[in-house]
């Protein structure tokens, strides 16, 4: 049975409204081990911290309406148009407002970059995801059902951004459930993994994050779940951007009270 999602916080949903993340030393990993097999770590092995400068990331996911607002302004060509599978397939004036998919690595970084951003790093992701205290949820460190978009609402369908109250302690939306989000990095193991000499972890690998809308489980996961896959793999993945901050604006940059 579908239910409602839980009520957003914010009245007015703005695309390419952005959020500064004020620099720090941010929780990033996690030491559960896999849930599938008890007897070994995830790849998202050993919890740590790391230290950010202060950044802006963009405070909902890229639109279906935001992209073709770029592409019809650049004549971008998106990387799967040969085979005729691309966000364009996907797209409908009632989807103007769902985040995008079916869009490769590379369109998300030329889009990042042609609206005078880039993609955010995997830490700056996971930092404005789970906050100050590296909460395992956005919301915190208990499950709440129905407050992201995952399987277990019952959608199983992208919905338009800032529907669902999925937010972060710095206040950015959807980053647990929705869609999945590639990000800028190669696809590397964090220093102390027992399988950092894997050949998954060596081969060209972009690292996408947040769960899907159709995601299983979503209560014994957490916001440090690692996925990767080659840059131009083409599925229901879409993005959100950052920009680094100035030294005015890092300075007024506030972190939410721990």
């Amino acid at each position: 049975m579908t239910q409602e999602p839980a009520a957003v916080q914010t009245p007015t949903v703005t695309p390419g409204e952005m959020v500064l993340i004020p620099a720090g030393e941010y929780i990033i990993g996690s030491n559960e081990k896999d849930p599938e097999n008890p007897k070994q770590f995830t790849n998202a092995y050993p919890e740590h911290k790391v230290k950010l400068p202060a950044y802006w990331i963009d405070k909902y996911e890229v639109t279906f309406m935001e992209y073709l607002d770029f592409s019809t302004k650049t004549m971008y060509v998106a990387e799967g148009q040969e085979e005729g599978k691309t966000w364009r397939t996907f797209f409908s004036s009632e989807k103007a407002k769902q985040p995008v998919v079916y869009i490769t690595w590379k369109d998300a970084d030329a889009y990042c970059k042609g609206v005078g951003k880039r993609l955010p790093t995997e830490e700056e992701w996971e930092a404005a995801a789970r906050g100050p205290n590296g909460y395992r949820f956005p919301w915190g460190n208990e499950w709440e059902a129905n407050r992201s978009n995952t399987a277990d609402t019952g959608l199983r369908t992208p919905v338009d951004i800032g529907r669902f109250n999925d937010v972060s302690p710095f206040g950015v939306y959807d980053m647990f459930g929705n869609v999945q989000e590639w990000t800028e990095g190669l696809y590397k193991a964090y220093k102390g993994n027992p399988k950092a000499g894997d050949q998954q972890f060596n081969s060209g690998y972009k690292v996408v994050r947040g769960l899907s809308r159709s995601y299983m489980n979503a209560k014994s996961s957490g916001l440090w779940v690692r996925s990767a896959y080659v840059p131009n793999y083409l599925a229901d993945f879409g993005c959100r951007c950052a920009k680094n901050a100035t030294p005015e604006e890092a300075a007024k940059a506030v972190a939410p009270a721990k």
